[in-house]
């Protein structure tokens, strides 16, 4: 069928195909097919971001950022189910109960999604700088310095050797994160752009 449709359009004359040229023709689809018809292609705006093999600075913030706080929440929020359910007492109405577990869930959900938010925003901020100041490589070397700058930045509340501490465990932290997490994103998530 769309070999006729298309021996019709060669068939029409010069000044009938420069007059429908820029139509977009679905032969013979559902309307509802073209919803479904998507694109598979990276679609850019700019010819520099098709170019690009990575995320920029403020998408990386983004990402990282998002995905920290959420995981922090969740994972907060089972603590929070954990400690309602062993605060819980002999007897106690279900209403009770129901608000201990929710005042639970909440605000240790809350916690621990700002603590990993903020660690997730030091360690983008920091890893774009090394970026920066490494005239735009992106590997490892970053990623560990980061892990080590942005550990020791968090920690350095506390002390000097809760620092050194703190840089330690992120530098341990982004060293699993490069061997074990890259290859998983790698194999299951391939258009991450990591």
């Amino acid at each position: 069928m769309s070999s006729l449709a298309d021996d019709a359009w060669q068939a029409a004359a010069p000044e009938e195909q420069q007059r429908h040229q820029h139509q977009v023709v679905f032969p013979h689809y559902p309307p509802y097919r073209a919803l479904y018809d998507l694109p598979t292609s990276p679609e850019s705006l700019f010819q520099e971001q098709a170019l690009r093999n990575s995320r920029t600075w403020s998408e990386d913030l983004t990402l990282y950022t998002g995905v920290s706080y959420l995981t922090g929440v969740a994972a907060g929020a089972v603590e929070g189910l954990r400690r309602a359910a062993v605060e819980a007492e002999r007897g106690e109405s279900l209403k009770l109960r129901t608000s201990r577990a929710l005042n639970n869930c909440s605000s240790v959900g809350r916690a621990c999604g700002n603590r990993l938010g903020v660690i997730a925003m030091l360690f983008s901020g920091t890893r774009s700088a090394f970026s920066h100041y490494r005239s735009g490589a992106n590997d490892w070397v970053n990623t560990a310095a980061a892990g080590v700058a942005t550990g020791a930045l968090y920690r350095m509340p506390g002390g000097p050797r809760s620092a050194i501490v703190g840089g330690l465990v992120g530098g341990i932290l982004a060293g699993a994160g490069i061997v074990a997490g890259r290859p998983l994103l790698h194999k299951f998530a391939p258009n991450l752009g990591i």
